[in-house]
């Protein structure tokens, strides 16, 4: 805690993104995120209360949007269902459940076509339940330390989803599954394929965070009483 995963996160939505949704299981835990929202805007202009999006045009005159939102109950990130966004932030990801996030990862896109790239952030502390521990298995190279081949903070893997399950594979080239199920086919003709079949990896890494790491925060005196 404390290592600036918050800022972060508003940082990715006010400077890189167009179209961000920022995502906890609980609609009162964003009450953090939109102070520090505020803070760094200057204001509350923008925020509509009702609908939880904010919209502001940031200083480089790009016009963005943030929305916040929450699903306390299995089956309520579905009202998120098809709405477009290019950053996905699942902030304290270790509370959330693994298939509402993979759900919501599954509708990250973007219809703007300057915005040139799609990006989900999973900020979490250590898991705290055996429920939160899949996010050990979402990072394995980076936190399982059985892992056969461990990863480097910031160093990119590339994974393929297939029927909910993550496959590491070499890099991030298109492939399709060979009549087993299993093989990959990287020399394909798109035109003999559904868009379904087609498998594009997409990059991964994990890079720790530390107190140590925010420099306002270790520049606080703390005054036990």
């Amino acid at each position: 805690a404390g290592g600036g995963k918050t800022d972060l996160a508003c940082g990715l939505a006010l400077t890189q993104h167009r179209v961000t949704g920022i995502f906890r299981e609980n609609g009162t835990e964003l009450t953090g995120v939109i102070d520090r929202l505020t803070s760094l805007l200057g204001t509350r202009d923008g925020f509509n209360g009702q609908s939880n999006i904010w919209r502001t045009t940031t200083p480089d005159g790009v016009a963005r949007q943030i929305e916040l939102g929450s699903y306390p109950n299995a089956g309520d990130e579905r009202k998120y269902q098809g709405r477009p966004h290019d950053l996905l932030i699942f902030d304290e990801a270790a509370n959330q459940r693994e298939a509402a996030v993979r759900f919501l990862m599954g509708w990250m896109r973007s219809t703007d076509p300057n915005q040139k790239r799609c990006r989900a952030l999973l900020t979490f502390n250590p898991p705290t339940s055996a429920e939160g521990r899949w996010v050990i298995a979402f990072f394995a190279p980076w936190l399982d330390k059985k892992h056969p081949r461990p990863a480097l903070p910031g160093e990119l893997r590339y994974f393929a989803t297939i029927a909910g399950r993550d496959l590491e594979v070499p890099d991030g080239r298109p492939f399709v599954l060979a009549p087993d199920g299993t093989s990959r086919i990287y020399d394909f003709d798109p035109a003999a394929h559904a868009a379904t079949d087609v498998i594009l990896p997409l990059s991964r890494t994990f890079i720790p965070s530390r107190v140590s790491d925010n420099p306002y925060l270790m520049g606080t005196s703390y005054v036990s009483v």
